[in-house]
């Protein structure tokens, strides 16, 4: 079934560890070019400045409206950096002191949010946040959801992602089933007024695919009509099973509490680096194009990596025509995946964790999170030169966030 359920995670887990006017938006995106030019002192007064400006006419989160030629020329100029020269090592490691699964960053609060799984162990963080203002110095870890509902094993909680609705936080997670047979994963659901936390979790799963193996890997998507998406994975290979994974996408109500609709079927595997696995999908749109950033094949081995897949629309279908990962095992390390997109104004970005770093040391385990520059044209996305963001981007508005 699916509905208001929840979902899985991937096998022997246990060891891995969003109103304002348009103007705003335009003179953000004017301000982080400028910035980036000018640098220094300049970047002081222009953050200064759309302050300023972001208390007289509100902060904008809907993007460009139609028709904006200025505004569409700066997003393509954005979206279309400089290839990497160095394609085999792209990624830059965050210093986040975070060393688990499935990174997901957004900005909240003038900051950068940064969160992962949580690590295994009834002692572990279950939801750990830390935050930023620059991309170097890190806050300790906090948990953002102490207490687990009544159906989730503690231990055991991955995937998280965090989305503003108005006023209010949704962080939706994916947990084992206690006392299931098969193991089994769900995708919960918890809400709070602080992005980070405390959330209080609702008693019952969110989503969860018990006819599919359960339901894993939520990533919100809010479409460029201000129409909320949750994007997930149905478990079908629960316990090593080979029977293909299926990727969904469902509407959200305007608050985030309740599935509207029934799921739409995005992809399954169906290129041979693939093997019998898709999961951890985000949904992207560049330029009016959609596209979906998934891992593929069993987490674990040299074979997982990154795919991205063009689609119809938020409901899909999805396809990938590539005979290969976009990204698979390099000189940073093997296995790369989990990723997920931060998109703003001045660019796009891509985190991720490769199951194990090519170059580890005493203080850092194996699965460091990592993050790289994306480019975009028509034919699709390409690792491209730049760094992390910096205190500059945070002056440029994500378009996922919320138009009322």
């Amino acid at each position: 079934m699916s509905s208001n359920e929840e979902g899985d995670a991937p096998p022997n887990t246990a060891t891995q560890g969003k109103s304002g006017g348009r103007s705003a938006v335009v003179l953000s995106i004017l301000l982080v070019l400028v910035a980036t030019i000018l640098g220094g002192a300049a970047a002081s007064w222009l953050s200064a400045s759309a302050s300023a400006s972001g208390q007289q006419t509100g902060a904008s989160a809907a993007g460009p409206a139609a028709g904006d030629a200025t505004t569409a020329a700066l997003l393509r100029a954005a979206a279309a950096p400089p290839a990497n020269p160095v394609p085999s090592a792209p990624g830059t490691e965050v210093p986040a002191g975070l060393h688990e699964s499935d990174p997901f960053l957004t900005v909240a609060d003038g900051r950068y949010l940064l969160t992962t799984s949580g690590g295994a162990g009834d002692s572990a963080i279950n939801v750990p946040v830390v935050t930023s203002t620059d991309f170097i110095h890190w806050t300790a870890p906090i948990d953002a959801l102490p207490t687990l509902p009544a159906w989730a094993a503690r231990g055991f909680t991955w995937a998280p992602d965090i989305h503003r609705f108005a006023n209010s936080y949704a962080l939706y997670f994916t947990a084992q089933v206690k006392g299931s047979n098969p193991t089994m994963q769900c995708i919960g659901s918890a809400f709070g007024t602080s992005p980070t936390g405390p959330y209080t979790a609702r008693p019952r799963p969110f989503i969860c695919q018990l006819d599919q193996g359960g339901s894993i890997d939520p990533r919100v998507f809010v479409d460029s009509d201000g129409t909320p998406w949750v994007m997930f994975k149905s478990d079908q290979n629960i316990e090593g099973s080979p029977t293909p994974t299926k990727m969904w996408s469902q509407r959200l109500s305007a608050d985030g509490t309740r599935l509207l609709g029934s799921p739409s079927f995005l992809m399954s595997p169906d290129r041979p680096w693939q093997g019998t696995i898709v999961e951890a999908p985000q949904m992207v749109e560049v330029d009016g194009t959609y596209w979906v950033v998934y891992s593929a094949n069993w987490y674990n081995n040299p074979r997982y990596g990154i795919g991205i897949a063009r689609c119809n629309g938020p409901a899909g279908p999805c396809a990938d025509q590539s005979s290969a990962p976009f990204m698979g095992t390099n000189a940073q390390g093997a296995g790369p995946g989990e990723a997920s997109v931060f998109q703003t104004a001045s660019g796009i970005w891509m985190l991720y964790t490769p199951r194990c770093s090519a170059a580890p040391h005493a203080d850092i385990p194996p699965r460091p999170v990592y993050i790289t520059r994306l480019g975009w044209t028509t034919q699709g996305p390409y690792l491209a030169s730049g760094n992390p963001p910096s205190a500059s981007d945070l002056l440029s508005v994500p378009f996922w966030a919320p138009t009322t």
